[in-house]
């Protein structure tokens, strides 16, 4: 296992544990509930594209792998800006 492959590994353990913990503490809370399991769910997608860049051994190959991380990073930020809009209570 080179080092790339190691990285890749562990940087899909990273985001498929962040969408779990998203989506662990959201449902705790109703008005994130809908958003918590969105934003989770587009994490396990982006680990799930470091999954599958590992098989791939590039980022940018095929085309298909590159647009599919582009599409979770937009989602992903759409998620925090959405977020961020949400009104706090006080």
């Amino acid at each position: 296992m080179n080092a790339l492959t190691l990285f890749n590994s562990l940087e899909a353990v990273l985001w498929i544990t962040i969408g779990g913990v998203v989506w662990w503490n959201c449902r705790l809370i109703a008005r994130y509930r809908i958003l918590g399991t969105v934003s989770a769910v587009w994490f396990v997608l982006f680990g799930i594209s470091d999954i599958i860049e590992i098989f791939t051994g590039a980022w940018y190959q095929p085309l298909s792998l590159l647009l599919f991380k582009a599409v979770c990073l937009v989602a992903l930020v759409g998620c925090g800006v959405t977020y961020r809009m949400i009104p706090r209570r006080k």
